[in-house]
């Protein structure tokens, strides 16, 4: 069924990185880094030819709704409310602008690289958002036994809603493609010269948000949490989160944020 037409921003692609390249030690990519997250980028760049990437990524979005659609009684043993729910299952912990809780969004949080990031239990209190212990679904949804049912996929038009980075054009990249954006901890380190990229999440509203679901897989990348974060004065990011000594480690930086954004922590 074809839809009316609506008027559409005008379109520009991201800066493209090929997996060849990125492994390549002797490539260099710093013209195209640059142009993606430089002070006059977009803020985004894509990698694209990476192997086995289009089947995984339609597994774990098929596997998506089914972690939703678990009973209530199964989620909630997936919480961790001392991580402030940065490890398994968080829906309406999470707080919008306004300060009311985001109902609209479901997330399920898990370190892709360390099951156990530590045993030390100094660390674990110090910095419970990144050094707690993953939370699996072993007996509701384990891995292994996952089907796969055939969905009906919609493309995600021009000027739709869901993910929005804030400029006038619309940014486009392949679903192919890997999208890399850049975080306000990299812009600290980089003392601004690559730049934290504006974004947000629009809800469809009306008639069409009827039916529809959004899943997406985001992967966050981070210093180590004892690395010492040098504030540069010419980078105005939450300044009334700073000590006067303009230093933080990223562990006591994060866990402030999080007192700012989420519960904060008794």
């Amino acid at each position: 069924m074809a839809c009316s037409p609506e008027a559409a921003p005008p379109t520009v692609q991201t800066v493209t990185i090929s997996y060849s390249e990125l492994k390549d030690k002797n490539a260099d990519l710093s013209m195209k880094i640059e142009e993606g997250f430089g002070p006059n980028s977009l803020g985004i760049l894509s990698i694209t030819d990476v192997p086995g990437y289009t089947s995984l990524r339609q597994n774990l979005l098929h596997l998506s709704p089914r972690l939703a659609k678990l009973p209530e009684e199964v989620k909630k043993e997936l919480e961790d409310p001392h991580s402030r729910y940065n490890f398994g299952w968080s829906h309406g912990k999470e707080k919008l602008e306004s300060g009311k809780p985001d109902i609209l969004k479901g997330s399920f949080y898990a370190n892709p690289i360390l099951d156990i990031p530590t045993t030390e239990a100094s660390l674990i209190q110090r910095y419970p958002s990144y050094c707690g212990t993953n939370i699996w679904p072993d007996n509701a949804l384990p891995e292994l036994e996952v089907v796969i049912v055939p969905k009906t996929v919609i493309p995600c038009r021009l000027g739709a809603d869901g993910i929005q980075i804030m400029v006038p054009s619309q940014v486009v990249f392949g679903e192919d493609e890997i999208a890399y954006q850049i975080g306000e901890t990299t812009e600290i380190l980089s003392r601004g010269f690559l730049c934290a990229t504006p974004h947000c999440v629009r809800a469809p509203k009306g008639e069409k948000a009827s039916g529809l679901e959004r899943s997406t897989f985001a992967f966050f990348m981070q210093p180590d949490w004892d690395e010492k974060l040098n504030f540069p004065q010419d980078v105005h990011i939450h300044k009334e989160l700073i000590l006067s000594n303009g230093s933080l480690t990223f562990g006591e930086y994060s866990e402030k944020l999080l007192d700012k954004y989420y519960h904060m922590k008794t």
